[in-house]
Order: C-alpha cells, then structure tokens, then sequence
C-alpha cells in the first residue's frame, strides 16, 4: 500500500500496527538452506505483536514495502540462546494498516486473500 504525501506516492513502513507480508530466505553458517519461500507465498505477520522473535521485528521496523534487506542473527548481534549465525534475506511485499479487528483479534490469515495468494497459504 502507499499513501499520498504532497502528491507523491510514498511506500508505507513498517512500523507497530500493521500487517506485513514478506518471503525470505534463512542459511546457517555452514552455508545450509534452512528455509526458503523466496519464490514462494508470502508470510504475514502483525508488527509489534510479538508473532515473530522482537529481535527480528527490530531489523524489519522502518523497511518500506519493496525493500530488501540482508542481516545476520547470532550471539554476537545480540540473539541469546543461538548455538549457530543465521543469513537471512527478507524481501517485503506489502505493507498495510491493520483493522481494529485484527488489532483486536489478532491476525487472520482468511482475510489476507490478496496477500496469501489462490490457495490461501500463508
């Protein structure tokens, strides 16, 4: 979603209160695939909710919708309790104002069929 700003269409951020949907990719040191849906479906979340870990909230906080960004995860960027470095590139596709209901509610992914795509997978 963009907004208008002095007649110019600006991409929204991430920020508290609204939902984002992103496809990433996460490798180990050893250079494994641990996970990958960058050319998949893309996950949802509502930002600062506490649905995904508050540390990874942090790197997303104030990405705009097309960004992309690369970033590691251990104990040395401050994520206690890793036995490992992760790499992981995030690519955000939408950005959006959550509803007082999901605000209220939590995220339901059946009302997202524009981000979950045909099968409704998020």
């Amino acid at each position: 979603m963009q907004t208008l700003k002095n007649q110019e269409l600006v991409p929204m951020k991430i920020e508290d209160k609204t939902v984002v949907s992103i496809r990433y990719k996460m490798e180990n040191s050893k250079g494994e695939i641990l996970e990958d849906i960058l050319d998949g479906l893309p996950i949802n979340y509502l930002h600062g909710h506490g649905t995904i870990l508050p540390s990874l909230e942090a790197e997303l906080k104030g990405l705009n919708e097309g960004d992309e960004k690369q970033f590691f995860l251990s104990k040395e960027t401050g994520f206690e309790g890793l036995d490992d470095e992760f790499h992981i590139r995030v690519i955000v596709d939408k950005v959006r104002y959550a509803s007082e209901e999901e605000l209220e509610k939590g995220l339901n992914p059946l009302m997202l069929d524009d981000y979950c795509g045909p099968k409704g997978c998020c």
